[in-house]
């Protein structure tokens, strides 16, 4: 729709009013009558006319023939007009109109300014499309527009589609800014290998400006009815956010609901809280519904916890009890997560004592809880004393520790009563070269070699339980590590040297990162007999490993991992991926393969073919089990009323084995004017394609 042309006229003063016609006259002092192509125009108003009476004592306009009216809001064109500027009232019989803000028109019986910022149309018809598009419009008896509140209300409301009635509402209100209200979202419609065929009505309540509500029904025509609802709040220094879901699942024979609270707040001294308290009826619900909760489609353990904490410069502290739901209950004991009730946590960095002596202080006491286990507590300190001299060529930082760790057990084959003293030194050193590149100097490469040195005596810690400790995983960054472990209950023996060379490449004038590209390798003095498994490590030297972030172009990002086995020769644990986002448009590639685990493959666009259409696609499929992992197909056409999303997918299922595909299809459609585009879709699309960007 051609946007309203009216510009106020800075040259008329407020109090001002400037009059052209072909002829006025005044029989009496009360009144004047302008003829013929009449034009008055204020600094914010202006209207256009075949003949205007003026009253000059009550100020009121009438207008009549070929009348237009206009403002910054509002373009009318009507058969007669009556403006009241005392009372800033003004009424227009059989109009035609457009509201410049929201890209709107239509045209009404009976159009009635009642106050600065309430107007009322009587009989309307009420469209966003441009003028030569009819694809939706509404009628409605009567519609009410409030700026002030930023709403309008319309009664008796129904919806074609061309000229095709298929929805009627008693009352409908819709916003007219972007300020919140309530009202119904966007329906989205679908169909799912599981559920059937889906239809999802949101609806969001703005209670208050402090707290809302969304209730989405969501009718399932092989599982039955689903309600959720999504409760926010924000009061003071409390903020959180309730979700709620239920379901008489048909096919499942039983009642599927899930749970969740999230509250945060601010106490005294500094404090901070937090609250998770989150429940699930079974293991497959985010499979099966996985728009309710999207943030735990892909986990095994659901986490529950309750935190308080404070930060401060030199010291953080958190005192936290945390628990979790297993969600497939056929996991064995022993690989189900020990819950810490509680776990408190202090960690201390005091100022400089001289020069640049740092005397750290990390300590954990840990109370561990799991049916047919062994349970206890762990007290672990770590006092430390680090010193680093670094200028912008090098830099060397000696650090000795001393880890104290004492368990208090139960039902433990090694002892209840297990106490454990290891000392640490480590040396991290490195030099930074730095030159010009290119032909022109237009880039900047350094050289970074860099050495470390780690030693920790062997200690016998077979008896000691396993409550929460891991593997470090194959990264360059874990390579400089002081223990090769995640948690206290091992501290690895050591006597290594850690070989690392980086380089990156800089912009000499932006000093923009272009490149940055490093590589290294442990090697071993000693064979390490703390592990996991028992079984002791005899290798000479670790597995090497290399790493690349590239950015040849703002717009282009590209990433490598490969980690070489030397005894074996081969690259057994490898990934790649490329991503290029620049105006709308995104592609991405990927692989990931780890021998005997893993191989994947991926890729996946956003292409914004032109101003109407969009289309996205992602194929993400499993080479080991030749199974999809995650397919997508979707398109979106975009008027400059209305708006359809189409997406079709297909999941991988069945956790490891990807056995279980599930094909889905969802539609979502938007009345632009009338209600905002749902998140769902979209949500989807945000986290399956990185640089994915919703054209509305």
């Amino acid at each position: 729709m051609p946007s309203i042309l009216f510009v106020p006229n800075d040259e008329i003063a407020l109090d001002e009013t400037r009059i052209e016609a072909q002829t006025v006259a005044s029989e009496n002092s009360e009144a004047i009558q302008l003829q013929g192509g009449v034009n008055l125009r204020r600094r914010f108003q202006s209207v256009d006319a075949d003949s205007i009476v003026i009253t000059k004592s009550s100020e009121e306009i009438e207008a009549t023939g070929n009348v237009i009216f206009t403002d910054p809001d509002h373009r009318i064109a009507s058969s007669e007009v009556r403006i009241d500027n005392r009372n800033d009232r003004a009424e227009f019989e059989q109009s035609q109109f457009e509201l410049r803000q929201r890209h709107a028109r239509g045209e009404a019986e009976r159009i009635e300014k009642l106050d600065e910022s309430r107007s009322r149309y009587s009989d309307l018809t009420y469209t966003s499309c441009d003028p030569d598009d009819s694809s939706w419009h509404m009628r409605a008896s009567q519609l009410d527009i409030d700026r002030e509140s930023g709403r309008g209300a319309a009664r008796h409301t129904v919806l074609y589609a061309r000229n095709v009635p298929f929805f009627y509402l008693p009352y409908l209100q819709f916003p007219i800014d972007d300020r919140r209200m309530s009202g119904l979202l966007t329906p989205r419609f679908g169909i799912d290998d599981y559920t059937g065929t889906a239809i999802i009505l949101p609806v969001y309540w703005n209670q208050a400006p402090n707290y809302d509500m969304t209730i989405t029904p969501a009718y399932y025509s092989d599982l039955g009815l689903q309600l959720n609802t999504e409760n926010r709040y924000l009061l003071g220094g409390h903020r959180g956010q309730l979700d709620l879901s239920y379901l008489d699942d048909r096919k499942f024979g039983d009642s599927r609901w899930f749970g969740q609270w999230q509250h945060a707040t601010g106490l005294p001294f500094g404090l901070q809280a937090g609250v998770l308290l989150a429940e699930v009826s079974d293991g497959d619900f985010f499979d099966d519904f996985d728009t309710v909760a999207p943030q735990y489609n892909n986990i095994r353990h659901l986490e529950r916890y309750l935190r308080i904490g404070r930060d401060d410069a030199y010291w953080q502290s958190e005192l936290v009890w945390q628990n979790y739901q297993t969600l497939d209950e056929l996991t064995a004991v022993g690989n189900r997560p020990y819950d810490r009730l509680p776990r408190f946590t202090l960690n201390a960095q005091p100022e400089v004592l001289q020069g640049q002596v740092l005397l750290p202080v990390q300590f954990e006491w840990v109370s561990f809880e799991r049916e047919d286990s062994v349970t206890g507590k762990r007290a672990h300190l770590v006092p430390a004393a680090n010193w680093r001299s670094s200028n912008s060529w090098y830099f060397f930082e000696p650090n000795l520790q001393v880890a104290f760790t004492d368990y208090q057990l139960e039902d433990n084959p090694g002892g209840n009563e297990i106490n454990r003293t290891l000392p640490t030194l480590s040396i991290d050193s490195g030099l930074i070269f730095e030159r010009d590149a290119g032909a022109g100097g237009q880039w900047r490469q350094t050289l970074e070699p860099r050495l470390y040195f780690l030693y920790t005596p062997y200690e016998d810690q077979d008896d000691i339980p396993d409550f929460d400790t891991s593997l470090a995983s194959n990264s360059y960054s874990n390579l400089f590590r002081n223990n090769r472990f995640y948690g206290a209950d091992r501290i690895g023996d050591a006597k290594q040297v850690t070989v690392g060379l980086a380089s990156r490449m800089f912009d000499s004038e932006s000093g923009s990162e272009l490149l940055h590209a490093r590589a290294g390798q442990i090697f071993y003095f000693e064979d390490r007999r703390v592990t996991l498994s028992g079984i002791p490590e005899e290798e000479t030297r670790s597995d090497l490993i290399g790493e690349l972030d590239w950015w040849p172009y703002s717009t282009l990002t590209l990433r490598t991992r490969l980690v070489y086995d030397p005894d074996e020769k081969d690259i057994y644990d490898r990934d790649f991926t490329v991503n290029y986002s620049k105006s709308g448009f995104a592609a991405n590639l990927a692989y990931y393969y780890t021998v005997d685990e893993l191989e994947q493959a991926l890729v996946s666009m956003a292409y914004p073919v032109n101003e109407r259409w969009d289309v996205v696609a992602k194929v993400h499929h499993s080479l080991k089990f030749d199974k999809p992992v995650e397919n997508l197909l979707g398109v979106s056409y975009e008027s400059c009323c209305w708006g359809l999303k189409i997406l079709a997918g297909q999941t991988g299922k069945d956790k490891e084995q990807f056995a279980v595909t599930d094909n889905s299809i969802y539609f979502e459609i938007t009345l632009k004017g009338l209600s905002a585009a749902g998140q769902d879709i979209d949500s989807r699309l945000s986290r399956a394609i990185p640089g994915y960007r919703p054209a509305f």
